[in-house]
Parts: structure tokens; sequence; C-alpha cells
């Protein structure tokens, strides 16, 4: 029988993504000491921080939305738990072929107030130790548009991941 597909190995295509070695640390998606960061709806698609194509990947604080409870430059995920727990990433296979970034538990911060620019709208997921190169600077992996403006006020606000995870990559057709 002739092959009839062509495609990436997950398994390869994970080591890559935590083998990159970078001043600060490898490019590792799996590490809690990532920050969040909050955005607000004032952001424009194609725009810095969400142009995905642009040729750095410097995470930008740009319609930012910040306050009680939840820091300007976000938050480590290593911090933003409910019950005092942590939110571990995870990078692994998903459905067939595919791969997928996921939380072990729900990220949630109770007591913030956030309202800057109408509340929480998206977040970005950034590499916050990395130093260098200058166009990996805190590099961003991963935004996440909410389709809605989500304040607090003296609350908890919390992200819950879908069943199939934030964020799948099919690898193979």
């Amino acid at each position: 029988m002739a092959f009839t597909k062509s495609g990436l190995y997950v398994h390869t295509i994970q080591e890559m993504m935590r083998a990159t070695t970078l001043t600060g640390g490898q490019l590792d998606w799996r590490l809690a000491t990532y920050k969040i960061a909050l955005h607000s709806s004032a952001l424009t698609d194609g725009t810095a921080p969400v142009n995905f194509s642009a040729a750095t990947t410097v995470w930008a604080n740009t319609s930012e939305v910040s306050g009680t409870g939840w820091a300007a430059g976000g938050i480590t995920l290593s911090t933003a738990a409910s019950g005092g727990g942590s939110v571990t990433p995870t990078l692994a296979e998903g459905t067939t072929g595919s791969i997928r970034y996921n939380w072990t538990s729900a990220l949630s911060v109770a007591n913030t107030t956030l309202s800057t620019g109408g509340g929480p709208f998206g977040c970005i997921i950034y590499a916050d130790p990395v130093t260098a190169p200058a166009d990996m600077v805190d590099a961003m992996l991963l935004c996440i548009c909410f389709a809605a403006a989500y304040p607090t006020n003296n609350g908890t606000f919390s992200i819950t991941p879908s069943g199939t995870g934030l964020l799948e990559i099919d690898i193979t057709p």
C-alpha cells in the first residue's frame, strides 16, 4: 500500500516547542512561571499585540486591563488558581494527530476589581522569563479572545478551558 497522507509528527513538534534555547530559559509552554495579562476590547486585529504574523512576538501592554488583585504586566500562572493551587500548563497529544495546550485546573483569582476599558475582553499568555534575543523578549504564546468584556468588582475572575483545551493544533490532514 502506498503513502496517502503527509503530515508532521506530533511528538517531534511537541519537543521542538519544549527545546528552543533562549536567554532566560527555554520556550517551554509547560512553565507555570509564564504570565497571563488581560486586555480590553480596544485592541484591533492585525495590530500589536494581536498581529499574529508579526516578525517579533514581544508582549505589549497595549490596552492592558489591570486593577485590584491583578497587577499590570499580568500575573504568573503559578499564582492564578482557586484554593491556593497552581495553574500548570500541559502540552500533549490531544485528538489523534494534534497537539493540545491546556491547564491542569481553571484559572481563578479572587478579590479582583477589573474595570479598565470595560473589563477584560481577552488575555495573552507570554514567556516573561525570556530576556533575549530581542525579538523574543517576553515572547507571546497565546492570545485568547473572550468575545465579551468580563469586569469584576471585588469578585473572582476565572478562565475555564473547554474540554479540548485552550489550543489544539491539528498536525495531520
